[in-house]
């Protein structure tokens, strides 16, 4: 028995493995040529060292495909889960557990129309989560549409969604009836649309709010420049204005001629030397 932490392992599906309790790594290394345990999840993650009261009582029977040694002493486990199976009674608890299971039958009505309604709907709601997620690859939409068999259907679905709880996992995995599981996964499913169509809706008026920030910041400095703009052509008015009063009524306000330094100047040195010469 092989415990882990907020991990659920579905039937055919390939789930690599961190194992570094010692317990575990002697479990993995006792392993012989049969190489198959069952993977259950643990009922409160946060325990170090669980014993079978601390388990769930339904598992998944998994092959280990390839244990890598890492350099911290852990293992790195890769594993596939086969099916499931419920726990009937633990015969060993040190130095790892080792129990008797039994296979979980599932109750799989003949093929009908409300199964099949259900199975699309499920597809056509996976495909459309995974056109709207940055994280998953494009690849599982055509995966899933490919799926014929709705209890791996549903096996498949639960363990691509990473937004799914341990919880709602692990009763997808305990559920015998493929209705009542693909109903569950439905609603799961539309749950998730939801969430994202209020998060894109989120995302687009934050989106619009700082696009209208910054249309107004830009409006601002526009007027800034006009107001500027006009403050200078209202001190040239009033220029204007002041030469206007000092010529008086009815005088025409002309431009102002501006006579040369220069010329002051030597105007200036003649009037001297002609005052000279009268003395």
């Amino acid at each position: 028995m092989l415990p882990v932490r907020d991990t659920v392992l579905f039937p055919h599906a390939v789930l690599p493995l961190t194992v570094g309790r010692e317990s575990s790594i002697q479990l993995i290394e006792s392993m012989g040529e049969e190489r198959t345990i069952a993977v259950v999840a643990q009922l409160d993650p946060r325990l170090d060292a669980p014993k079978p009261t601390d388990l769930h009582n339904v598992g998944t029977l998994a092959t280990v495909h390839k244990v890598v040694r890492m350099p911290n002493q852990s293992r790195f486990v890769f594993t596939e889960g086969v099916s499931r199976v419920r726990l009937v009674r633990y015969t060993q608890s040190d130095p790892f557990m080792i129990a008797e299971v039994e296979a979980l039958e599932e109750l799989a009505p003949a093929a009908s129309s409300d199964i099949e309604a259900l199975a699309r709907n499920v597809i056509g709601q996976f495909q459309q989560i995974v056109t709207e997620s940055a994280t998953l690859s494009d690849e599982l939409r055509t995966i899933a549409a490919n799926i014929e068999e709705p209890s791996r259907l549903v096996d498949f679905v639960a363990s691509s969604l990473p937004f799914l709880t341990t919880d709602d996992k692990q009763q997808l995995l305990e559920t015998s009836s493929i209705v009542e599981r693909l109903e569950m996964l439905n609603k799961l499913l539309a749950k998730e649309i939801e969430v994202q169509q209020l998060r894109a809706k989120i995302q687009t008026e934050v989106q619009d709010q700082v696009q209208q920030s910054q249309r107004d910041y830009y409006l601002r400095e526009q007027l800034k420049a006009i107001q500027k703009e006009l403050g200078e052509q209202d001190e040239g008015q009033r220029d204007v204005d002041l030469r206007s009063r000092a010529l008086g009524p009815g005088q025409d306000c002309q431009p102002l001629n501006v006579i040369p330094r220069e010329r002051v100047v030597g105007r200036h040195r003649r009037h001297a030397l002609q005052t000279r010469q009268l003395f």
